[in-house]
């Protein structure tokens, strides 16, 4: 079934207008307001992201968002609003717990964007359902049956000696990761970028446009598996 994004908005025109401008890229559905949204979200789910408008009667965007993260918790939720008050976005995050906060009017390159970033967290959290549901189904893993990551151990490893004993080494998102940090470690695998001062990206390096040097600021831009290397301080 395709990933499909329900945009929710108290005018039909408007909501018209977002599916003639996205169709070629995402299969688009709509919702004239917050109580017919979660009727959508009810009888023809699932969805895979919800786009709300702030400003709607009887139920504002930040209520219905709050409403989604309670009973539709996989849906990646985006507030997009004229509003620019502060007061605003901080309610929607806390309320509804939102991917992204985005202004009107918002270019089509931006909301592409973020739709296309907002689908990748869907799948990341999917993954991640799939997997707990199957360990409560088959138990606790056996551990000799997982193979190890030895690269990605010993990019750890080193990270551990570089940054602080309780540093943190993860891989990248490869399908729409944004990373700057300083490059401190290269391994037969792996290309290491310091991103805090505990925390480290492990990039593998057949994914990169270009191998950094080590001590080198760069930013690695991933983009459908693969990666561009730009230097941003040598």
């Amino acid at each position: 079934m395709a990933e499909r994004i329900l945009f929710v908005d108290d005018e039909p025109s408007v909501l018209e207008g977002y599916r003639r401008l996205l169709r070629q890229e995402f299969e688009i559905d709509t919702a004239l307001g917050g109580q017919q949204a979660l009727e959508r979200l009810a009888s023809s789910g699932p969805y895979a992201v919800l786009v709300a408008d702030m400003r709607m009667p009887e139920m504002d965007g930040a209520e219905l968002l709050a409403k989604v993260m309670v009973g539709f918790p996989l849906v990646i939720r985006i507030m997009l609003t004229g509003n620019m008050d502060i007061q605003t976005a901080i309610r929607a995050v806390n309320e509804g717990s939102i991917f992204r906060f985005l202004t009107k009017p918002c270019e089509k390159e931006t909301l592409i964007g973020t739709l296309q970033a907002a689908l990748a967290q869907y799948r990341l959290a999917g993954c991640k359902e799939q997997y707990y549901q199957a360990a409560v189904e088959s138990g606790p893993p056996r551990l000799e049956k997982l193979p190890a990551n030895v690269a990605l151990e010993e990019a750890a490893e080193r990270v551990r000696g570089i940054l602080a004993k309780d540093a943190q080494t993860r891989l990248p998102s490869t399908v729409g990761g944004v990373y700057t940090g300083k490059t401190i470690w290269i391994g037969p695998e792996h290309v290491v970028q310091r991103i805090s001062a505990t925390a480290a990206i492990a990039h593998p390096k057949n994914l990169l446009s270009a191998t950094p040097s080590i001590g080198n600021v760069v930013r690695i831009e991933y983009d459908r598996g693969r990666a561009t290397v730009e230097t941003v301080k040598s």
